[in-house]
């Protein structure tokens, strides 16, 4: 679940399993690519997805590789994801990308510039606790849409230290060859590849969406967990224990 109000400087604070200080994140072009183009869709509004990538322990780098949206309901100030999006799109990563999985979130910020906001720490708290090394990326396209100067793209990623504030987290954009070749491979796999909520479906059009997801899964969405304590257990279990703090 992924929500914002308006905008606020206030922080929570609160005692949290953390980062060490030296912690950075490398994205790599498509993946970067495929957040921009998600944020430029729809100016009026804010937008959401997961970001999907891999921790490296050695050198405590996080890479993002990949994004994975799903429906939403948002509006200037707010955006939310249905768990059950959330825990389905993540699911897909586990079964269909061997080494990957779930490191964060990102949304969009449309005009607002970049930050976390009550509601975005609190919602950030949760993805540390499930997966100890979680960020966010936050991206405000307005003055990008405006110029499409690269200069002009406005975008950082965050953390919440062991205090309960706000740190800004360095960034990378990654550039090894085979990694960069294989990201974009994966991220233009799932280009098209969009999740809708749980629940059984009304409509004819609803029925038929959740036939692709099935499709998708390789299993009914009956079966779908809807847990994304389990989900991320499963991703914790598969990293190992050098994520944890």
């Amino acid at each position: 679940m992924l929500r914002r109000p308006v905008p606020t400087s206030r922080m929570l604070k609160s005692p949290l399993n953390s980062i060490l200080p030296r912690m950075r994140v490398r994205v790599y072009p498509l993946a970067l690519g495929k957040m921009i183009k998600h944020a430029l869709d729809d100016l009026n509004r804010e937008v959401a997805g997961l970001l999907v990538g891999k921790y490296l322990k050695k050198g405590d780098v996080l890479e993002i590789w990949d994004t994975i949206t799903g429906e939403q309901k948002s509006t200037p100030g707010f955006v939310y994801l249905e768990e059950e999006t959330i825990a389905a799109a993540a699911e897909w990563v586990l079964r269909n990308r061997p080494g990957l999985y779930i490191v964060g979130w990102y949304h969009s910020h449309p005009g607002f510039d970049v930050f976390l906001s009550a509601i975005d720490i609190e919602t950030q708290k949760l993805y540390q606790r499930l997966f100890p090394k979680a960020v966010a990326l936050v991206i405000d396209p307005l003055k990008y849409a405006k110029t499409r100067r690269l200069q002009d793209l406005n975008f950082k990623v965050f953390r919440i230290n062991q205090k309960g504030e706000v740190m800004a987290i360095p960034v990378s954009i990654g550039i090894q060859r085979q990694k960069l070749l294989e990201s974009t491979l994966k991220g233009i796999e799932t280009m098209e590849l969009k999740y809708i909520s749980g629940g059984k479906p009304g409509s004819e059009a609803d029925q038929e969406k959740f036939e692709d997801l099935e499709a998708d899964l390789g299993f009914p969405v009956d079966r779908l967990t809807g847990s994304l304590s389990n989900l991320f257990k499963k991703i914790r279990d598969r990293v190992g224990s050098h994520i944890q703090p």
